[in-house]
Parts: C-alpha cells; sequence; structure tokens
C-alpha cells in the first residue's frame, strides 16, 4: 500500500496489524545515523478501524517466568496503563504502573516495560542509556513544530534562532527538529540552537525570543488554544507524510528483564496489543484509567 493511505482496504487494518506493519518505520530510522538519514519506510497508516474489533484467542504459549510486571506510560499511552485486565490474564498477579519516563524508570529499576520515543532505543544503541530491547510499534505521533508567522516552512529555518534546553540524541526537542530539518533539506547545522538548560522554550517562542517551539502531547493543545500563539504549524506529526504513516513510539523493555523472562515479554507484548484493540475510543475510559491508579497527577489534573 501507498503511504497516502485513505484507501479503502487501508481502513479496513485492524489496529494490531498496523502495530505489527509499524514496526518497519524502526527499521528505518536505526538503519543509520538519526541525524544523518531519515528516509521514508513503505508502512502501512497505523489508523484505528472504524469498529473497535473482538480480542481473539491467542496462540497458547508457556506460563510467564515472573508473575510480577513494572510498567511505564505517558499520558498518550493507554494501551498500556489501561492492560491492566488482559496482564492478570496473561498470568501477571502483581502489575504496577508509573508515569515517569520509561528510559528513566527502566534505569532507576523502577519499571521493566514501557512506551518511549525511538531517541531512547538510540540512546541504548550508543551506549549512553539502559539497555533496550524494542519489542514493537504502538501508535501513531503528536509532535508538532509552531514557527513564528513570518515563517512558512520547515525550508525557511536555515539561519533561524531556536532554544533548547540540551543538543543531546535524549532531547526530543532538539533531535525530533533535527530530523525534521535534515528530511526537509537543511543541516541542523546551519540553524542557530541556543542551549539554555533551564530555558522555557514555549515561553521564549510566545516572547518571539525563539522562532519556533516544538510540542508534543497535551503541550500541543494548549498551545494551539493560547491566545498569545500568534504562530502556525509547519511540521505535524499528525498530518505530515512520511510521520504520519509511521509510529512515533515503540514498546520497549529492559534487556536484562526481557532475557530473563522472555515468555514474560512476549505476553505483556499481547496484553498491551489486545488493549490497543479493545479499548473504547472514548477517550474518557482511558482518563478515568490513568485516574484510578493516581497516573499523571490525579483526577483533577485529568478532568
Amino acid at each position: 500500500m501507498s503511504l497516502g493511505g485513505g484507501r479503502e482496504e487501508d481502513s479496513m487494518l485492524t489496529r494490531r496489524e498496523a502495530l505489527r506493519r509499524g514496526i518497519g518505520a524502526a527499521t528505518m530510522l536505526t538503519a543509520g545515523p538519526l541525524l544523518a538519514s531519515c528516509a521514508p519506510a513503505a508502512v502501512s497508516s497505523p489508523t484505528p478501524t472504524a469498529v473497535v474489533p473482538t480480542a481473539t484467542a491467542a496462540p497458547t504459549l508457556a506460563p510467564p517466568e515472573t508473575t510480577s510486571i513494572r510498567l511505564a506510560a505517558g499520558a498518550c499511552d493507554s494501551a498500556i496503563f489501561g492492560a491492566e485486565r488482559y496482564l492478570r490474564e496473561e498470568g501477571f498477579t502483581d502489575v504496577q504502573f508509573t508515569d515517569a519516563a520509561t528510559a528513566t524508570a527502566i534505569a532507576a529499576g523502577n519499571a521493566n516495560i514501557g512506551n518511549a520515543f525511538p531517541q531512547a532505543v538510540f540512546n541504548s544503541v550508543e551506549g549512553n542509556g539502559p539497555k533496550v530491547v524494542a519489542l514493537g510499534g504502538l501508535h501513531p505521533g503528536c509532535n508538532e513544530i509552531w514557527a513564528q508567522p513570518s515563517i512558512a516552512s520547515l525550508k525557511d529555518l536555515k539561519g533561524s534562532t531556536i532554544s533548547v534546553t540540551s543538543k543531546a540524541l535524549t532531547n526530543l526537542p532538539y533531535s525530533w527538529m533535527a530530523m525534521a530539518l535534515k528530511y526537509a533539506g537543511i543541516d541542523p547545522k546551519d540553524v542557530n540552537f541556543v542551549v539554555q538548560a533551564d530555558a522555557d522554550t514555549v515561553k521564549l517562542y510566545l516572547d518571539g525570543k525563539s522562532d519556533v517551539a516544538y510540542v508534543a502531547t497535551t503541550a500541543a493543545a494548549a498551545l494551539k488554544a493560547n491566545p498569545a500563539n500568534k504562530g502556525h504549524v509547519i511540521f505535524s506529526q499528525v498530518m505530515d507524510e512520511p510521520w504520519k504513516s509511521t509510529n512515533c513510539c515503540f514498546i520497549i523493555v529492559s534487556e536484562p528483564w526481557y532475557r530473563a523472562n522472555p515468555i514474560a515479554a512476549r505476553r505483556a507484548l499481547r496484553a498491551i496489543y489486545r488493549t490497543a484493540d479493545t479499548l473504547a475510543t472514548d477517550r474518557s475510559d482511558a482518563a478515568k484509567l490513568a485516574a484510578d491508579k493516581g497516573l499523571f497527577g490525579g483526577a483533577a489534573a485529568l478532568a
């Protein structure tokens, strides 16, 4: 299928099949240095089906090597923090969740598995973070780059000034903007990235001191609704090809835990994918699940 999506057969894909195909994005991104090449991959758009499918009988697996599992999830990872029912069906009796960043939680020993942007995998490959294994894709992304009114596109960012808190691989705003620039034909070296560790980069953008701002998840909606924002979107992982046709995030697991518990890892992945297949499209259900677990600030923050 083409990257364009929109064809009738695309809409008939189950989420699980799309997720399986989405792992091609990981191959595409890890085939070369992060900031050197971002060629598109022929993967199908991870579009949910119009009708929520019913979970089907799964292949028989041996019991998990451990019955305890600790999972990390972000606010957009309802397939993880909503997976407790299926995790228990898979044989886990001690199921714990954290809303800490997955790589950080794994490094601290507070999570075995979770969802993360590809940079966490790249950082592990480079030997600068916890050793992890990428098991599969989870969902499309929500990253956006907003620019001042005078900037029409990514190609106009040559010579511009952008505030970041770091130029490290693990710094999501910098690494995503560098990838997007490279794909648009702009060398990140031709952009003036100003590093200020304690910077509020969105405020600097709103004050006109930075030409662009990178936002994701709830921050994207907040910036769009902010009356002080006079700019516009020049990059959208939701709308722009090839990004919208790949997964933004991947389910990663601690490598030592994976090697010690390969069946448990498979069962956990299956539970997460079963949740993705069956979770109601009403996001209020996901918000309630998160609130009940005390994640992301609890009910008041999720209201």
